[in-house]
C-alpha cells in the first residue's frame, strides 16, 4: 500500500509548502492538526508516529482530503506525499487513456527518451553547450545512478522519475543560506530548458524563423539532446506534458513553489527535430577519432604546414573532412596519400554548413597494410 510508505516528515513538509497551517492550540499527543486559513472547517489530522497500526489508512484519508481541497486526483496527491523528499519529474504521454496499453518495444523507447531528457538537463547543468556526448560525462552517470523510478499512476501512462534532494536546513523564516544541491540544480535546469524550448517553438510558429531563438538559450538548458528527447516523447505520446513537483522538504525559491508543467504538441516535433539537427551540426565535437583515406593535399615548400582532405564516415555517412597539419603530421598524412593507405587521427570536429573541419588534429598514424 503506497500510503504506508509515506514518511511523516514528507507529510508535514508537503502541508506546510502547500498552504496548510499547523494548529498548535489543538495539538495532541497522538496527532497534529493542520487547517486551511481560508476555511477552518478543513482539518487534516496527521498521526504522531509511523508505528501506529492504522498509519497507512490515516495517511490515505489525509490524501483524500488534500485531493478534495486542491482539486487533484487522490492517487496523484498520494504519489506526491510518498515522494515529498525528492523532486518528482512526471513524463506524461497525452494519448494515454485508462485501459490502453503500450507495446513492450515502444515502452522501452519511451523510458530511454525520458532518461535522455533528464540526462540532457544534467549535462547542461554541468556545462551548457549545443550537444553532448553523454557517455563521457562521469558526473551525469553518477547522478543518474541516484535517480529512481517512482510508482506509476492508475489510468495514466506517466513515467515518474525521482531526483533525490537533501532537505533544507535554515533558520525559521530566513532564506536558505546555501547553494542548492546538484540534484535540485538539475531539475531547475530541466524546467528552464523545457520552458525555453516551448518559447522558441512558439516564436517559430508565429513566423520568427531565426535559429538564434534556440542557439542563444544554451545557458537556459536548450541542447540538441533536449530537443531530440522532447521530440521523441511527443511523437510517441501524440503530445507530451512534463511536470516537476519540488521536494516538499526543500521548497524551490526561484520558480513556482508547487508544480511546473510544460506541454508539447505533435506539430512541434518537426521544429524540435530540425533544431536538434542544426545544433548537432554546429557543435564542435572534442576528441573525435576518425579513420579514412586522404583524398586531397594542399601545401607548399615555403609553409611547413599543410592542408589535407580526408574521406571518412561521420554520423554514419561518408563525407569529406578538412584539417590543417603541422610539419611532422603533414609528412605522415602525405605518406598515407602517396601510398594509398588509410590514416587514423583525433581532433575537434565541427560542421561549417555542409563541410566538416577537424581542428587541432593529433595522434596521426598511418594504417599500414598487413603483409
Amino acid at each position: 500500500m503506497l500510503a504506508r510508505t509515506v514518511s511523516l516528515r514528507g507529510v508535514h513538509a508537503y502541508l506546510c509548502a502547500n498552504g496548510w497551517v499547523r494548529d498548535n492550540s489543538s495539538r495532541r499527543e497522538s496527532a497534529d492538526i493542520y487547517l486551511r486559513p481560508e476555511d477552518n472547517r478543513e482539518a487534516a489530522i496527521i498521526p504522531a508516529s509511523e508505528d501506529y497500526a492504522d498509519y497507512g489508512t490515516r495517511i490515505y484519508q489525509v490524501a483524500e482530503q488534500i485531493a478534495r481541497v486542491e482539486r487533484r486526483r487522490r492517487q496523484t496527491v498520494l504519489t506526491d506525499l510518498a515522494h515529498a523528499e525528492s523532486d518528482l519529474v512526471r513524463v506524461r504521454l497525452q494519448n494515454a487513456r485508462a485501459g490502453n496499453t503500450v507495446g513492450l518495444t515502444d515502452g522501452v523507447a519511451v523510458l530511454e527518451a525520458a532518461r535522455d531528457l533528464l540526462l540532457a538537463a544534467v549535462c547542461s547543468t554541468d556545462r551548457p553547450q549545443r550537444m553532448y556526448r553523454a557517455g563521457r560525462n562521469k558526473l551525469a552517470a553518477r547522478y543518474l545512478s541516484s535517480v529512481r523510478l517512482g510508482h506509476s499512476e492508475p489510468g495514466s501512462h506517466a513515467i515518474c522519475l525521482l531526483s533525490p534532494v537533501a532537505p533544507a536546513l535554515a533558520e525559521q523564516g530566513a532564506p536558505f543560506p546555501f547553494e542548492d544541491p546538484f540534484g535540485r540544480r538539475v531539475t531547475l535546469m530541466l524546467v528552464s530548458g523545457l520552458r525555453a524550448s516551448r518559447q522558441a517553438v512558439d516564436r517559430f510558429n508565429r513566423g520568427d524563423t531565426d535559429f538564434r531563438e534556440f542557439e542563444s538559450r544554451l545557458r537556459e538548458g536548450i541542447s540538441a539532446n533536449l530537443c531530440r528527447s522532447i521530440a521523441r516523447l511527443t511523437e510517441a505520446g501524440e503530445g507530451l506534458e512534463v511536470s516537476v513537483s519540488w521536494a516538499a522538504t526543500r521548497p524551490a525559491e526561484a520558480v513556482d513553489r508547487k508544480r511546473v508543467a510544460v506541454s508539447f504538441r505533435p506539430s512541434d516535433v518537426a521544429v524540435l527535430d530540425e533544431a536538434a539537427r542544426v545544433l548537432s551540426n554546429r557543435h564542435e565535437r572534442t576528441d573525435e577519432e576518425i579513420q579514412g583515406h586522404v583524398s586531397r593535399l594542399s601545401g607548399n615548400a615555403a609553409d611547413p604546414k599543410g592542408t589535407a582532405t580526408i574521406r571518412a564516415f561521420v554520423n554514419g555517412k561518408l563525407t569529406s573532412v578538412r584539417a590543417i597539419f603541422d610539419s611532422a603530421d603533414y609528412t605522415e598524412v602525405k605518406r598515407a596519400h602517396d601510398a594509398r593507405l588509410g590514416v587514423s587521427l583525433e581532433g575537434d570536429l565541427r560542421s561549417d554548413g555542409h563541410r566538416w573541419r577537424l581542428r587541432n588534429p593529433r595522434r596521426v598514424s598511418v594504417l599500414e597494410e598487413d603483409r
